[in-house]
């Protein structure tokens, strides 16, 4: 959803008030993408959580970047309803929390070793240069949180899996008895 946000975007202006059908559209994706990434981060949180390494911080950490991006949530239904973009404030909020708490979710996922060590340079760097990619190409941060989220979902899939799939090897058997 993030990255067709960005080819939307590509294809359309982005009014301060909402103009046309696929001014609608792309709200639509971004919250359909917003409702993806609150599940990652829950997965995430769910899987590191059996670490031993995760602890408090590890929780702080998901619960603040999940509440910062359902703020935005929240505001971008309301810009929907409203049909422009509305309660700029509390949107700034919520990317508050997604920065700061992305950035640590970022480094207790490096720190836990539960899943790649590349989804944790995600989630510290993707946010922040979202921004900055912004400035230079309109929607640029679809395709860095696209990725990002892309991977973490690839990631629980594929930890998944491997829980799911019974062990093929067979136990060794106990050493012969030395005389």
């Amino acid at each position: 959803m993030w990255v067709l946000s960005f080819i939307l975007i590509q294809l359309t202006s982005l009014p301060r008030v909402f103009e046309s059908n696929s001014d609608y559209l792309i709200e639509v994706v971004l919250l359909v993408g917003y409702a993806g990434t609150m599940g990652a981060i829950v997965g995430l949180h769910a899987l590191q959580s059996h670490s031993g390494r995760y602890g408090r911080l590890g929780a702080v950490s998901s619960s603040l970047t999940f509440i910062g991006y359902a703020i935005v949530f929240v505001v971008t239904t309301s810009s929907i309803q409203q049909g422009g973009q509305a309660l700029l404030t509390v949107r700034l909020t919520g990317g508050i929390a997604v920065l700061v708490g992305s950035i640590l979710l970022g480094a207790i996922t490096l720190y836990a070793r539960v899943v790649p060590w590349w989804c944790g340079v995600l989630l510290i760097v993707a946010f922040p240069l979202g921004d900055f990619s912004n400035a230079i190409i309109r929607g640029g941060e679809g395709v860095l949180l696209g990725l990002l989220w892309g991977s973490v979902a690839y990631a629980l899939f594929r930890s998944t899996l491997n829980r799911a799939q019974p062990s093929n090897a067979v136990p060794a058997a106990p050493p012969a008895p030395t005389r």
